[in-house]
């Protein structure tokens, strides 16, 4: 067992040559001696121990337990008091650091054997279990933001990062862009080649867009056939250039389906940038899923431009005249005059 390093914290130097002396002959590293609480903590951190063999009772400011506590939540390592205090009360204020086991002084070489091992034991099966929970909530977590079909992010996480990104380009006077895009005749695939193969579209586009974009910008299945980039730091120019990158790839993808090649992808695709489409997630996501039904209702395979915020005020403004009690009363005295 010379891989096993255990500090060992006694303030009795007699007591503790002796504890060493029976970790050697125990086949056990000494990696340091300590005598206070505050000498056990910088001991733990410059030399890493597996172990700490802890008295309860120590000289100086700091308790046995104080520095087991410590030791514990700052360096993740196992504590087993050394103790000649066998009354309840002792026990129970150590009990609150939750340590790996006790050894009641004066112990032979047995009992000390016995309650490390027990300790090692136990600790190991801690850290096991937290690495494997640590795992299970990363994993569900990752379930909970990222759409199964296509693992690209889905419409939870795209609305946490847009309201991100708004935030930002607000504070620091910046631009990001949206692009909202549509796989075209997407029926067609499932009605021709089946659901699986309408699948197998998603997945590859997915791909596709998953591997084209920085990591600061964010992929995000929007819904059905729908998807999502939001592009950080972009100017109109910059976006409208990756828009028409973006559609002219997927056309040239040659998708297949158990050995069938299931013909070309077009897309339809709506750009809109901040501030100048919108001031608000909503806003934003409303302009771009306009432009995105521009896009289709011009021909598909094409990607539309927002409107400004400025376009929409005047279109508002032309409506209100339009229906104003005045402009209808001015209408039909022209009307009759």
């Amino acid at each position: 067992m010379t891989n096993i390093q255990v500090l060992v914290v006694e303030d009795e130097s007699v007591v503790a040559l002796d504890i060493c002396k029976k970790l050697i002959d125990m086949d056990y590293g000494v990696a340091a001696l300590a005598s206070t609480g505050e000498e056990a903590i910088h001991q733990a951190a410059s030399t890493g121990p597996d172990l700490v063999l802890m008295d309860v009772k120590l000289a100086g400011t700091m308790s046995g337990i104080e520095a087991a506590g410590e030791i514990q939540r700052r360096f993740n390592i196992p504590v087993i008091y050394l103790t000649a205090h066998s009354d309840s009360r002792t026990l129970q204020q150590a009990q609150i650091t939750e340590p790996y086991g006790y050894c009641l002084k004066p112990f032979d070489e047995a009992e000390l054997r016995v309650a490390m091992e027990m300790g090692l034991y136990r600790h190991n099966k801690i850290t096991e279990r937290k690495r494997f929970d640590a795992t299970l909530m990363e994993t569900l977590h990752s379930q909970a933001l990222r759409d199964p079909l296509t693992g690209l992010y889905n419409r939870r996480y795209l609305e946490e990062s847009l309201n991100q990104h708004l935030h930002s380009a607000m504070r620091h006077g910046m631009h990001f862009g949206l692009i909202m895009l549509d796989v075209d005749h997407f029926k067609r695939f499932n009605d021709q080649f089946g659901h699986a193969a309408g699948d197998t579209v998603l997945r590859e586009l997915g791909s596709l867009l998953q591997n084209q974009f920085r990591g600061e910008d964010v992929v995000c299945r929007y819904g059905g056939e729908e998807f999502l980039i939001i592009l950080s730091d972009a100017s109109l120019e910059n976006v409208q250039k990756v828009a028409e990158r973006l559609r002219v790839q997927v056309r040239h993808m040659n998708i297949e389906h158990d050995r069938r090649v299931l013909g070309s992808v077009t897309l339809s695709l709506g750009v809109v940038v901040f501030p100048e489409h919108g001031a608000t997630a909503e806003a934003l996501l409303r302009n771009a899923d306009a432009a995105l039904y521009r896009a289709k209702a011009g021909g598909r395979d094409r990607a539309a431009v927002g409107q400004s915020v400025a376009e929409v005020s005047k279109l508002r403004v032309a409506r209100k005249q339009r229906k104003s009690p005045c402009s209808e009363t001015s209408s039909r005295a022209r009307a009759t005059g």
